[in-house]
């Protein structure tokens, strides 16, 4: 009798136990996931000494994003390094956009690198993806100096102003502007700019109703040749 009541026990407590494991395994939500990543000017995983490195991807993260995690380094020897943690506009989110304009240094070593995007939620699940990167120098890619942008006092007007550089001459210039769930993206082609080799740019984009936040602008010079490159400025909506 004493032993049939222990066993009785014994399933109980392993049924309870087996129920408590898988409602614990079923309410565990899945691993982060990175989609659509692009490294580079369209996606062709280059980089210039002295320019911008554009690195896009969209994050999945049912259990929240805790950080986001870039790393970056020569494939063998010595050379250009990055190794940064983002928090800022991921953290706490679901879904999120990873957006960045990593600084190549001018005198970032030419040669082949390879890269990581690790992303870990809040419950310790990492993922990884990795990519290739060529670092290479080239003279004729359009270039920027003196990009500034600034934003009204009455919030609805975007100043933006640069030089452009283009030896391959300016075929069109694009504007971005994004933060949180807001963007807007403006493309010129102006008479006075289209076919020039430099170009003092100035314009004013209307964001009308553009909520407080953090803010990106990204502006992209597209050449005659097909080549293009991109630069980023910042500011924030009070």
């Amino acid at each position: 009798m004493k032993t049939t009541k222990q066993l009785i026990c014994l399933l109980l407590i392993s049924a309870s136990l087996f129920t408590a494991c898988k409602k614990d395994k079923e309410e565990t939500p899945s691993a982060p996931s990175i989609d659509g990543l692009e490294v580079g000017a369209g996606n062709n995983k280059t980089a210039h000494p002295g320019n911008d490195l554009h690195i896009e991807a969209q994050i999945t993260a049912p259990g929240t994003i805790k950080d986001v995690v870039l790393d970056i380094h020569p494939k063998t020897g010595t050379g250009w390094k990055v190794n940064t943690t983002y928090t800022e506009n991921l953290a706490g989110l679901k879904n999120a956009e990873f957006h960045k304009h990593i600084d190549v240094p001018a005198d970032a070593t030419l040669g082949d690198y390879h890269g990581h995007i690790k992303v870990t939620d809040e419950n310790g699940q990492v993922t990884e993806a990795e990519f290739d990167l060529k670092v290479t120098s080239d003279p004729t890619l359009p270039s920027v100096t003196g990009f500034e942008v600034g934003l009204n006092a009455a919030g609805n007007d975007l100043h933006a102003e640069a030089k452009i550089t283009a030896p391959n001459k300016i075929a069109r210039v694009t504007l971005e502007v994004h933060g949180g769930n807001w963007e807007k993206e403006v493309t010129y082609t102006d008479v006075a700019m289209v076919g020039q080799t430099t170009y003092n740019l100035h314009k004013h984009v209307n964001v009308t109703g553009i909520p407080a936040g953090h803010y990106h602008v990204h502006l992209k010079v597209i050449d005659q040749a097909g080549k293009e490159n991109e630069f980023e400025e910042h500011f924030d909506k009070p």
